[in-house]
């Protein structure tokens, strides 16, 4: 069922957040301008999503960070984020870099792809290229096995040393089954007793790129989209990116899941990929020219990826005073729109619009 936009009807508030709330709303020392906290300076992606850059912030009292960013999409954490064969929301490039004596080289500059199909074909076995896994979760080659480590958090799969872990089996677009691998992400939650990761179909999670924010909630808004609450869940180079659920609760405050690709070439330009709605869209294997329009026949199969963003500056304020039940990354119950609704009870939409004031224009 579709999850409704994540700000609560009213109710008493905890006594916790009674004591924070007066904090809030006192001026923090004589005139506007005390009001809007200290200036600085966060990494945010750049407008054509290929690089970082340096934006102005203001840094309140309290802890809360106001900043603009645009915001791309972040699918880690989602059961169909990277799938067998590589047709999951996001590529599996984006998951890992190439590993070789010992050495790791990015795959963000293409090539990654044919090769890990071709570890993936011999079975991550010895002589099979080799790659340093950061958003997928590594087994051992072989049961009771070790990991090779290439880095705090990193993993080697290939070449005998270590495989992907499975995830579920879900169904695709053509209701095919698509075997997937398990996605990552730094926070998880408890769901029933049981540790997971964040999942980015269903919940509204935000990246950051400096430990000391994860765990906190935010606001995003804006720019004529529903505003909506996130938990930064993820660490990346810069900040702006989100999950499904989050680019979903903005753009028509409800989270819907969307089955996987890939769509075969006799089930192209059909119901299922014509009505794929933002973050997804089809991307062919024959490329744009391949793509649905009258009077074309497709003529190559197309996967569904979870990559159309929001271009516009979006307006983010991270609360320093909401806070969730956590220890270190781990949040010590199961996240959901109403737990961070409840936890930021406190910030007003007033409030949020006053710390939004201070940003330069």
């Amino acid at each position: 069922m579709p999850h409704r936009c994540p700000f609560p009807t009213a109710r008493p508030l905890p006594a916790a957040l009674l004591v924070v709330l007066p904090l809030l709303l006192v001026p923090h020392g004589a005139g506007a301008q005390a009001d809007c906290g200290t200036p600085g300076t966060m990494t945010v992606k750049t407008p054509d999503g290929r690089g970082t850059t340096k934006t102005a912030t203001r840094v309140f009292a309290d802890g809360s960070v106001a900043v603009r960013a645009r915001l791309a999409v972040n699918p880690d954490g989602g059961a169909a984020s990277y799938t067998v064969g590589d047709a999951g929301f996001t590529y599996i490039a984006n998951g890992l870099d190439r590993w070789s004596g010992g050495q790791t080289t990015s795959c963000q500059a293409g090539g990654c792809r044919p090769d890990f199909l071709k570890a993936e074909a011999m079975g991550f076995g010895p002589g099979s290229p080799a790659f340093c896994v950061y958003a997928i979760e590594v087994d051992p080659f072989t049961e009771g096995g070790s990991r090779t480590a290439c880095g705090p958090g990193k993993w080697v799969v290939g070449d005998g040393l270590g495989k992907p872990r499975p995830g579920p089996v879900v169904e695709g677009l053509s209701g095919q089954p698509v075997r997937t691998y398990r996605s990552m992400t730094s926070v998880t939650h408890r769901v029933g007793g049981e540790t997971r990761y964040l999942d980015a179909e269903t919940l509204p999670i935000a990246v950051a790129p400096a430990r000391e924010y994860l765990g906190k909630l935010v606001w995003v808004g804006g720019a004529g989209f529903t505003p909506a609450l996130a938990l930064i869940g993820d660490r990346g180079p810069a900040f702006g990116e989100g999950s499904i659920a989050l680019h979903q609760l903005l753009r028509t405050g409800t989270v819907t899941r969307q089955k996987p690709g890939p769509i075969p070439r006799d089930q192209r330009c059909g119901p299922g990929e014509m009505d794929l709605k933002p973050p997804f869209i089809s991307r062919p294997g024959g490329g744009s020219a391949d793509r649905c329009r009258p009077g074309r026949t497709p003529t190559t199969a197309s996967d569904v990826r979870a990559y159309q963003g929001i271009d516009a500056a979006l307006d983010f304020v991270i609360l320093g005073q909401a806070a969730l039940p956590r220890k270190g990354m781990a949040m010590q119950e199961e996240v959901s729109l109403q737990s961070m609704a409840a936890a930021a009870a406190a910030y007003t939409p007033e409030r949020i619009q006053q710390m939004l004031a201070c940003l330069p224009k």
